[in-house]
C-alpha cells in the first residue's frame, strides 16, 4: 500500500518496472499531506487501497483494459474492490472504491415515494470462471477481455444486455442483516459521531476490529475480507488508530454487534475502550 505515511524499499526485475514504481511514489508525494489523525479516514475518500499481487487466470486493468502481465507479479489489485490495475495505470484510477457514505453514493442515489435506497454498485470484468448472470442463469465473464459485471454489495453478476433487466435497488446480498448500507451513514457531526439511521434490513449491524499484527501477519487477510463483505466503515484495524474511533464513530447507535479479531491482548483493548466510552450498557 502506498500511503504519504510508508515509507517503502522497492526491488523490481526490471528497469522498466523500477520507472513505473517511481513514477506512482512522485505521484504520490506530490498530493496534499494530511494529517495523522485523518489516516485513519482514508477508507471513507473513496481512494483505493492497493496492494501487489499474482493471478493464476487471465486478468484485466480496470483503468487501460488490457491484460495485466508479469511472473511474479500481476499488478495491483484494490484490497476493498478488487479493481485491477497496472502499477503504470493506478495513478489514472478513479476513486471510485466501494462506497461507505451517503455522500460517496452521489448523483446515483435512487429516490422514491419510500424514500432514499442504494443502487448497485458494480465493477466491470475479471468475474469467476463459474460465473452466471443473475437475470438469465447463463455463463457470464470472459478470459479475453474485461466483460460483464459484478455488484460490489450482493456480488450479482451479469451480462451488459441483462444489466438493465435487474431491479435498480441492491439488495445487500446474504450479510445485509449486518450490514449497514452507506444510506445509513448520512455525515459526522461536530462531535465525531455518525449522523446514522439504520434501515430494517440492518437488524444487527456489526463492527469489526482486526488486529493486523496478529497471527503471523494474517489480520490483513481478514481485513480485506471484511471490507469487501461489510461497508468499509465498519471495519477497523487496531494498529492503525485502535479500537477508539470505531466504538466513537458508532456510538450513537441504539444495538450493534463488535466482532474482535485478534489474540486476547486485542480483546481486552476493546472492552477497555468500550468502558471508558460507557458503551457496556448498550444492547
Amino acid at each position: 500500500v502506498i500511503t504519504p505515511c510508508r515509507k517503502l524499499i522497492l526491488c523490481a526485475d526490471n528497469r522498466k518496472e523500477m520507472e513505473e514504481w517511481i513514477a506512482a511514489l512522485k505521484t504520490v508525494q506530490n498530493r496534499e499531506h494530511f494529517e495523522p489523525t485523518q489516516y485513519s479516514m482514508d477508507h471513507f475518500s473513496g481512494m483505493h487501497n492497493w496492494y501487489a499481487c499474482s493471478h493464476a487466470r487471465p486478468t484485466y486493468c480496470n483503468v487501460c483494459r488490457e491484460a495485466l502481465s508479469g511472473v511474479t507479479s500481476h499488478g495491483l489489485s484494490c484490497e476493498v474492490c478488487k479493481f485491477k490495475a497496472h502499477k503504470r495505470c493506478a495513478v489514472r484510477a478513479t476513486n471510485n472504491c466501494k462506497w461507505t457514505t451517503l455522500a460517496s453514493i452521489g448523483k446515483d442515489i435512487i429516490e422514491d415515494e419510500d424514500g432514499i435506497a442504494m443502487p448497485h454498485q458494480w465493477l466491470e470484468g475479471n468475474l469467476p470462471v463459474s460465473a452466471k448472470c443473475t437475470v438469465c442463469d447463463k455463463t457470464c465473464g470472459s478470459v479475453l477481455r474485461l466483460q460483464d459485471w459484478r455488484c460490489l454489495w450482493c456480488k450479482a453478476m451479469v451480462h451488459t444486455s441483462c444489466k438493465e433487466s435487474l431491479q435498480t435497488k441492491c439488495p445487500l446480498g446474504l450479510c445485509k442483516v449486518s450490514v449497514i448500507p452507506p444510506t445509513a451513514l448520512n455525515s459526522i457531526d461536530s462531535d465525531g459521531f455518525w449522523k446514522a439511521t439504520c434501515p430494517p434490513s440492518c437488524t444487527s449491524p456489526l463492527l469489526v476490529f482486526v488486529n493486523s499484527k496478529s497471527g503471523d501477519n494474517q489480520g490483513v487477510k481478514f481485513l480485506r475480507r471484511f471490507k469487501q463483505l461489510l461497508n468499509p466503515a465498519q471495519v477497523f484495524d487496531l494498529m492503525n488508530g485502535g479500537p477508539h474511533l470505531g466504538l466513537r464513530l458508532f456510538q450513537k447507535f441504539d444495538t450493534f454487534r463488535i466482532l474482535v479479531c485478534g489474540g486476547d491482548g486485542s480483546v481486552g483493548w476493546v472492552l477497555s475502550e468500550i468502558d471508558s466510552l460507557n458503551l457496556h450498557k448498550q444492547r
